[in-house]
Formats: structure tokens, C-alpha cells, sequence
């Protein structure tokens, strides 16, 4: 997410500025119910549609004097700059990072709270950890990190929270990102190149890309080609730059080699906020928030896609774009989607559309009778750009029922529903409003699974709502199993789980890991799952504590995340690995951010 300009232990004016933040935010979240675990209505709507946008204002006021207009649905087709080749990644100079006197709180963005209480029930919560022989941790390692308090090996360039953690694991290396820095390992945790800003790789070049380092990073590794993808947005352009995407596609297998380099520009009259990229076949596809550079709400969802085989020869490439605003429900808006992300080696059916997801509630589309999971079906066409779709004309292609559940209502670390933090000043942010990344696809020849998550009020905590989608060979999708994962603590010491991330190995295993934090307990990082042959609904796996920080985030915004990220090694096609953030001592008042990279493995995939 752009970053909000606020200095933090820099002086005293600054944080006075960050107080004011918090006046206005508890104001906004006066007569927000703690009633039996809080939430929204789901016979009531928010006050307003969209979500909001802190500090914009500030965001924007440098980037263009242009005011915002409407865009067509679509689609719209643009070309991307190609500006070349980068040299080796181990070759790109060792920049010093200077040492940090202040943070940037980056700007958060969440659906307007509600005033009214939740009466929906969760008919699928599940209330008992499993027992099953998910294995321990079997790489464990620490990656970059905010150079506040103890030392840190790998320090991000970027002095700001939330980290935005990022990762992905490739046939030999894992990569991971974070705002705004990226850094190759081995598997196993040896580092193959430090934290390196991502803008590095566009240094030679004259584009936006180089002058800009303003984070939300994607890293994805593209298995059918044996590729990696790095990516950040430009948020903050200057006077008579455009709001934009950079994309780095490798030209080898190896994340320390080159990478060709690409510079999307999407004018200045929109900002693109949330940018989420999946691998599919004929394009990588992004899903994006829609902010008009005029005012603090959204306007709606943007959903793109990028000219994936270009890419990869390192030629022109084009974007095909559709703005999902005209085609919003009435009173609300769809936004917070993911867009699908192919897992396994086996790839769809030949010309099969890419699929965009979002699952609402009567709270964020009040002509919701009940709670569904949309999906889109979005084709494109790049013999004839004009010819591709997305969903029905925009409407979605799929509604289907999905059981009910309450949404969280946190804002910046207010409100209810927050996860507490032992030793914190006040809770952590949950972004319950939206998916949380990824959405993987992986097709098993009869039928193609889709892996979906998000957090949810439950068991007088948070807990983290899963889905598994089917797609059966030649029909539509329907869902086959979901749960709710909020087991029961000790009533001394609940623990709330939230921001996590799933995917299924070849074998049909199920894995979720997220953060788990309580009143008693700094966050930590955990992972569960289910078994092929577990009962459906149920992550029957014991629950696995792969590390638990040693500190709180004591920064007055309680930021967390802003998402975390399993995949799958596309060597064995079994070992899991998850990365996401934790906290150290916090030795000054600002957070301490840190991030651990985990792999394990159900024991029956072979």
C-alpha cells in the first residue's frame, strides 16, 4: 500500500501528527458494538460503499494536478515500455542502507465500520486443533527486515510497516520481497544475494521504475516456464508521471541472473493500490483496488493482465484492462478480489479463462440476501485484444453460496476484533475485507481445485475461513469443503488467527499458514492442514508453531501484514513454504518488524 508520510520518533511535531491520526480514528470508531465478538450487520450496510483510504490526500498531492475521469469498462488495451535488460542481479552494487532514524507508517486502506452487531452464526467453525503428522519446520530462517533495535542480517532499504511479505519458492532458490527490497536463498537459507532494493534493477534505465521504490511487491515464479517475476507499483508519481506497475521477468531459471524489465503506465488519474499477480498460461493477471486521484474512497476493483509471452523474449508487450466500477452492485462496490494463481505443473484445459474471486457479505453488498463467493471468468484475446472478457459483461459468472460469517471491523489497529498482542499498546491490524493472498489453481485431471482464505470473527476470536472450489472437467464450480479455523484455547490465553495463506500440494493436502497472537503471546508463526483423506471441512493436522517473536509492535498504528504467502516447491511438488512477518524486541517505539521463512511437508506426498 503507498506510503503515508509520517515520521515516527523523529520529533515531536511528527508524532504529534500520528496522535492526531489516532483522535480521528477512534472518533470514527465511536459506537462500533463489541457485541458478542462485534462485526457488521448482516441485515445492515456501511455507511458508505468502497473503502477508505487514509492520508490520501497526501498521497496524491505531488503526483499530478489532473482530475479524475471515468474509464470505460473495457477492454481497455495499453502498451507497456520495455526498457531492457538489467544486468546480473550479482553484479548490481551492494548499496549501504543508511541507519534508520524514523518509520514510515504506509497508508492502510479498510471498508468503513459499521455501527451495528453481527446476528450471523458460523455453522462450519472449527473448535479443536487436529492431531495429524503434518511434519516440523525443515528450512526455518529468518529474512528481511526493519534495521530498528537488535541487529538484522538482510535490512530493508524501506524504513516503514507494514512489511507486505512476499515469497516464492522456485525449482533451486526461494525469493522473497518485502516493502521494498527483495533477496534470493537457497532452500535451505543460505543467502545467494542480500536485500537489494527493487528499483536496483531498473537503476540503468531512464523510467519510472527506476525512480520510484514504492513497494506492494509480488514475487511469483512462473513453473511452465521456469521464470521468476518481481514486481512493485508506482504509487507516488511526480508532477507529470503516471500511476504505473514495474514488472521483472528473468531471463533463466536463476533469480541472481538478468531480468528483462517492463514499465506499465496507467495515467494519472487513477491509482492502482493492492496489485496481486497470478501465473496463468496466456498472461499474468493482476487484481488491483481502483483509487481516482481525486478523493479517499475507491471507486472500485481493476482487473488486468499482462502479455506473458512477450514477456518472457523480452519484446513489447501490451495490457488488456477492465475497470469493474461501471458494473458495481448498487450501494457498494467489488473490491478486494484475487485473481488465480496456477499451481502444479499440469496446466488447464487449452484456452481456458483465468478466474477472479471475491466472497461478500450483506455488510459490503446490502442487496446480498445471504453470503456468496463470486468468480469471473476473464479471457484474453491477444490476436484481437478487443475480442477478450471479463465475466458476463462484467457481471460475475458464478455466485455461489458459502456459509455465513461474521467480518471483522478493525481499522489501523481500533476498533473491535483486532488481534490483541501481549505487551502491545493496542491491537493488530486483521484486513478482513478482502481475500488474502494467494489464490492457487491446480488442476488434478477430473476436476481443477481453487484454494481460497480469509479472516473471520469466530469463537470469540479471529479465525481464518477456508475454501476448497472444484471445477470438474468440462463444468462449473461449486464448493466442495469449507471451515472455519478457531480452535479453542486455554480461557486464559485465547490465541486469534488471521492473515493467512493456503495451498494444496499434488497429492490434495491442504495447507494454511498464518500469524497467531493473543493477550498472553507475541505473534507467531504457524501452519496447519488437512490430509487428502481427512474428514472434509475439518484441518485435521496438528497445528505447528514454526517461530514466535519476541516482542510487540508498539508503533501507534497497529499494522500487521498486509498479507503473507504459501507456495508450493515445484521440485517434489509435496515441501510448503511460508513466509510472513514477526517482531523482535522493540527497543524504540516504533516496531520491529522481522520475517521467517518456513517449509514442511504432509508425509504422504510422494
Amino acid at each position: 500500500m503507498p506510503r503515508k508520510w509520517l515520521r515516527s520518533a523523529a520529533s515531536l511535531r511528527s508524532f504529534n501528527g500520528r496522535v492526531l491520526i489516532v483522535v480521528s480514528l477512534v472518533a470514527l470508531l465511536v459506537g462500533v458494538a463489541r457485541v458478542g465478538g462485534g462485526g457488521v450487520s448482516s441485515a445492515q450496510a456501511p455507511t458508505r460503499a468502497g473503502i477508505a483510504r487514509a492520508g490520501s490526500s497526501a498521497t496524491v498531492s505531488a503526483s499530478t494536478s489532473s482530475t479524475a475521469s471515468a474509464t470505460s469498462f473495457g477492454p481497455n488495451v495499453g502498451n507497456g515500455v520495455y526498457n531492457g535488460e538489467s544486468p546480473a542481479v550479482s553484479d548490481l552494487p551492494v548499496l549501504p542502507v543508511p541507519q534508520p532514524t524514523s518509520i514510515t507508517a504506509r497508508d492502510n486502506e479498510n471498508l468503513h465500520p459499521n455501527t451495528a452487531p453481527s446476528n450471523a452464526k458460523d455453522p462450519v467453525v472449527q473448535r479443536s486443533k487436529g492431531s495429524g503428522a503434518i511434519s516440523n519446520p525443515i528450512s526455518n530462517f529468518d529474512g528481511i527486515c526493519l534495521p530498528f533495535g537488535p541487529p538484522c542480517d538482510q535490512a530493508s532499504s524501506c524504513s516503514c510497516l507494514p512489511p507486505d511479505t512476499n515469497g516464492e519458492v522456485g525449482a533451486t532458490q526461494y525469493v522473497q520481497s518485502v516493502n521494498s527490497d527483495f533477496a534470493v536463498y537457497s532452500k535451505a537459507g543460505s543467502v545467494l544475494r542480500g536485500a537489494t532494493p527493487i528499483n536496483q534493477l531498473w537503476a540503468a534505465t531512464d523510467s519510472e521504475c527506476a525512480n520510484h521504490n514504492d513497494g506492494d511487491p509480488v514475487v511469483a515464479y512462473d513453473q511452465l516456464a521456469k521464470r521468476w517475476l518481481i514486481s512493485e507499483f508506482i504509487a507516488l508519481p511526480d508532477a507529470g508521471e503516471q500511476y504505473g506497475e514495474c514488472i521483472a521477468i528473468s531471463k533463466t531459471g536463476d533469480a541472481t541472473g538478468a531480468y528483462y524489465l517492463y514499465t506499465f503506465l496507467f495515467g494519472s488519474d487513477t491509482f492502482y493500490d493492492y496489485p496481486k499477480i497470478g501465473v496463468w498460461p496466456d498472461g499474468y493477471y493482476m487484481t488491483a483496488n481502483e483509487f481516482p486521484a481525486v478523493g479517499a474512497t475507491s471507486s472500485g476493483a481493476g482487473a488486468f493482465v499482462f502479455e506473458r509471452n512477450q514477456m518472457l523474449n523480452g519484446l513489447p508487450a501490451r495490457y488488456v484492462y477492465f475497470d469493474e466500477a461501471p458494473h458495481n452492485p448498487p450501494g457498494a462496490q467489488y473490491i478486494g478480489q484475487l485473481p488465480g494463481d496456477l499451481d502444479g505443473s499440469t496446466p488447464p484445459p487449452a484456452g481456458q479463462p483465468n478466474l477472479f474471486a471475491e466472497v461478500d457479505d450483506p455488510s459490503t453488498i446490502p442487496t446480498d440476501a445471504s453470503f456468496y463467493m463470486r468468480f469471473w471468468k476473464f479471457h484474453v484475446d491477444w490476436t484481437n485484444p478487443a475480442n477478450s472478457t471479463f465475466g458476463n459483461n462484467g457481471d460475475p459468472n458464478y455466485k455461489l453460496p458459502v456459509a455465513a460469517f461474521v467480518r471483522p471491523q478493525c481499522v489501523y489497529g481500533y476498533g473491535p476484533n483486532c488481534v490483541p498482542q501481549k505487551g502491545g499498546p493496542q491491537g493488530l491490524d486483521v484486513l478482513g475485507d478482502r481475500l488474502m493472498f494467494r489464490m492457487p489453481i491446480r488442476n488434478f485431471g477430473k476436476y481443477e481445485s481453487v484454494a481460497i482464505n480469509h479472516t473471520v470473527v469466530a469463537n470469540g476470536t479471529d479465525g481464518i475461513r477456508w475454501y476448497e472450489v472444484r471445477i470438474p472437467k468440462g463444468g462449473d464450480p461449486s464448493v466442495y469443503q469449507q471451515g472455519t479455523y478457531a480452535p479453542t484455547d486455554a480461557a486464559t490465553n485465547p490465541l486469534y488467527r488471521w492473515m493467512g495463506s493456503v495451498a494444496m500440494d499434488k497429492s490434495g493436502d491442504l495447507a494454511l499458514g498464518y500469524s497467531a497472537s493473543g493477550p498472553n503471546d507475541y505473534p507467531s508463526v504457524r501452519y496447519t492442514g488437512r490430509a487428502a483423506s481427512d474428514p472434509p471441512g475439518q484441518l485435521a493436522q496438528a497445528e505447528k508453531v514454526a517461530f514466535t517473536g519476541t516482542g510487540p509492535q508498539t508503533e501507534v498504528e497497529g499494522r500487521w501484514g498486509d498479507y503473507s504467502d504459501l507456495t508450493v516447491d515445484p521440485a517434489d511438488d509435496c515441501s510448503f513454504f511460508y513466509t510472513t512477518e514477526y517482531l523482535a524486541e522493540d527497543t524504540v517505539v516504533i516496531g520491529t518488524w522481522r520475517t521467517r521463512v518456513v517449509s514442511f511437508r504432509f508425509p504422504g506426498c510422494k
